[in-house]
């Protein structure tokens, strides 16, 4: 017998963030159930993300791209169940959950062939362009959309409209729940002035000596009496090159990897970092306008346009780009205020969206 207050969330260690949503997923359900998030993939698909997402973006680029199409989506998800259905047998045998939840496209026909009986719920994880992947299954018992415009490309797509919904973005419990003493406590480690401009930087997947300069301008930057006009707070995740070259700058704090990001974006005025959509909607959550700096060709290229259209902070995609716009805010400050309020609407928005997923999975486990 399954158990009805358990939940196995399926997700990839493939980047786009697919992870973290599955955690956010948990976080929002933990009042009314229990979850194991698990990657049900073979090790070698990890370690091939690793290679070229390190090595040749280019090719998981266009790996994404290639797929992309319904007849492509198809047949890969055919292809893909053949990887992964003997060990989703055995996870939903060893779980007995009440439903099956995935963040990943390539898991949702897969589940449907092992267990067409178990309620399926589909958390697209694209925030602007719906994969084609994500529109092979059009038939779990609940599809959310975490943007309108995702939303009104699934219903174009004829995903049966009585099971989809408009949601938000899910972040984890840290940046929907801050806690303001671990923010008191992230500003008193760092030393810093709370009347400068502080900016939280993402740097760990970045060990260019190109990007290492960017930091190094940035820091020099003066206000007009030739003070220090700006401090960061550098997430270098687990590259040691960077954490070296940065840690004894006093205006520079060094943070290597943590799962317990919250409290750092907290004290900053500006989150800068590749535009993947976890982090930008963290941002946005935390009411933090975002500086995308880099982002990965074909699957992310639509969060710019968030960016852009919904005022959720700025695109600039060099150096030369980035310092200019950090001293256009450095001397017109009401234009970070002014993003603060667009930040502001959007936040609202999303986190109203999200208050209505635990009672919305509740109903498509009991329609089952």
């Amino acid at each position: 017998m399954n158990d009805p207050r358990h939940l196995l969330i399926l997700t990839s260690k493939t980047g786009g963030g697919h992870v973290s949503l599955a955690e956010s997923l948990a976080d929002i359900l933990a009042d009314d159930f229990t979850s194991s998030v698990i990657d049900p993939q073979p090790r070698w698909i990890h370690r091939h993300y690793q290679l070229v997402s390190r090595y040749a973006l280019w090719l998981w680029s266009a790996e994404f791209q290639l797929s992309n199409t319904p007849r492509r989506a198809s047949r890969t998800h055919k292809l893909f169940s053949g990887l992964i259905r003997s060990r989703l047998r055995t996870l939903i045998a060893q779980e007995r959950p009440a439903a099956v939840l995935s963040t990943y496209p390539f898991f949702s026909y897969s589940v449907q062939k092992v267990a067409p009986q178990m309620p399926l719920v589909l958390l697209y994880s694209d925030p602007r362009t719906l994969h084609s992947a994500w529109l092979t299954v059009k038939n779990a018992a609940l599809h959310l959309a975490p943007s309108r415009e995702v939303y009104a490309q699934a219903l174009a797509a004829q995903v049966q409209p009585d099971k989809t919904h408009l949601i938000g973005w899910p972040t984890r419990r840290q940046f929907y729940a801050p806690d303001p003493a671990a923010a008191e406590w992230a500003w008193a480690e760092t030393g810093f002035n709370r009347q400068r401009l502080t900016i939280f930087l993402q740097g760990g997947g970045e060990g260019s000596a190109g990007f290492a300069r960017t930091v190094e301008r940035l820091l020099s930057l003066t206000d007009s009496q030739g003070h220090p006009a700006l401090q960061l707070i550098l997430a270098t995740g687990t590259n040691q090159l960077l954490q070296r070259h940065f840690r004894e700058h006093k205006r520079c704090h060094v943070l290597p990897f943590t799962k317990t990001i919250a409290p750092w974006m907290a004290c900053a005025d500006l989150v800068m970092g590749k535009a993947g959509p976890n982090m930008l909607f963290e941002s946005v959550t935390l009411g933090k306008p975002f500086l995308a700096t880099t982002f990965i060709p074909g699957q992310e290229e639509g969060n710019l346009e968030m960016i852009r259209d919904y005022g959720l902070g700025w695109v600039a995609l060099t150096g030369q780009e980035q310092i200019g716009l950090i001293q256009r805010l450095l001397h017109q400050p009401e234009a970070l205020r002014e993003k603060e309020t667009t930040v502001e609407a959007y936040r609202v928005w999303n986190q109203a969206g999200i208050a209505k997923v635990p009672s919305l999975v509740q109903a498509a486990i009991a329609k089952k």
